[in-house]
């Protein structure tokens, strides 16, 4: 469900329809308009917006139907998310089959999906108050912790399956592979900063940025190194591209050195997903002519997801050995 909604979540950036319900309902938000009138009044709220007037002011009431589904449905997951894990959760609860040890990362699990919640929330309540638009760097947590939620679910997942005891056997290959998952996280950092700011569509060529390895305007000097981070689309972009080239680098060496000693299907994944990855980015960036394809967009954002979880489900599974 979590992936899910993280695919749910790129769409909804892609679309440009993380603004179109302007108000946040947590009790009754779930129920949708049921007839003329309802889409009338949210598409007039809609209307007295920041987005509307500044960037959609053409837009109808079919248009807006169609950005009022993607972030609905985005919210209505979530809350699915939030209502499988707490009926489950007081029933095994009830039933004493959850062992104590796995209650508080249960708790953590819940208290991060909440954080989540609060960030949605936050995201949406200063867009529509402030400007026209979700900061790149709102997004980015909001991908960010995400990707924590999940990885964690994994680690806790493989904990469970696996009943295994920690016994360090690889400890040369596990320090390799922090630095891949640091990595990784990142470069999904830098991805959300991408599709925060539409970077994409600033450089649609490949393999070099406008016909430059090294572009002008690569780093602004004028503001801080933060914010060329989050607003210099130059800089993401080239930093993007160039932490992709490193990852693949490192995670084809790793690959090909112990392909024969690591028998573990996680692994064995690892170079096809990367090249898929990079493959990804590549097309995006060719087809980002007047706007980012949504459909690639959001397959890249979910390939990033699948390798990460890759990358826990190898380093989990090298350091722990069964009882």
């Amino acid at each position: 469900m979590i992936f899910v909604q993280v695919i749910l979540g790129g769409i909804t950036r892609l679309t440009g329809s993380g603004l179109s319900i302007t108000e946040w309902n947590a009790l009754m938000g779930w129920i949708p308009p049921i007839n003329e009138n309802d889409w009338q009044i949210l598409f007039t709220k809609y209307q007295n917006s920041s987005q509307f007037q500044l960037i959609n002011n053409t837009m109808n009431l079919g248009g807006f139907k169609q950005i009022f589904f993607w972030e609905y449905f985005h919210r209505l997951w979530a809350r699915g998310i939030g209502a499988v894990f707490m009926v489950a959760f007081l029933f095994f609860i009830y039933k004493k089959w959850i062992p104590k040890k796995m209650i508080p990362h249960l708790i953590a699990l819940f208290i991060l999906g909440a954080i989540q919640g609060f960030i949605g929330w936050a995201m949406v309540s200063t867009g529509l108050k402030d400007r026209a638009w979700v900061t790149p760097l709102s997004l980015t947590v909001h991908l960010l912790m995400a990707t924590l939620t999940f990885a964690y679910l994994i680690w806790v997942y493989m904990s469970l399956y696996l009943q295994k005891k920690t016994i360090a056997i690889h400890s040369s290959k596990i320090k390799t592979l922090n630095t891949i998952i640091v990595l990784t996280v990142l470069q999904m950092m830098m991805g959300g900063f991408m599709a925060g700011s539409h970077a994409a569509l600033h450089f649609p060529t490949w393999p070099t940025m406008n016909g430059k390895f090294f572009p002008e305007n690569i780093y602004n000097s004028n503001i801080s190194l933060l914010s060329n981070f989050i607003e210099n689309v130059v800089f993401i972009q080239f930093v993007h591209r160039n932490l992709a080239y490193l990852i693949t680098f490192f995670v084809l060496v790793f690959w090909w050195k112990n392909k024969n000693e690591i028998q573990l299907e996680s692994f064995q994944w690892l170079p096809y997903m990367i090249i898929i990855q990079v493959v990804l980015g590549v097309v995006i960036l060719i087809l980002s002519k007047i706007k980012i394809p949504v459909s690639f967009g959001v397959a890249h954002q979910s390939g990033a997801l699948i390798l990460l979880s890759l990358l826990f489900l190898t380093r989990f599974q090298l350091s722990k050995t069964k009882k």
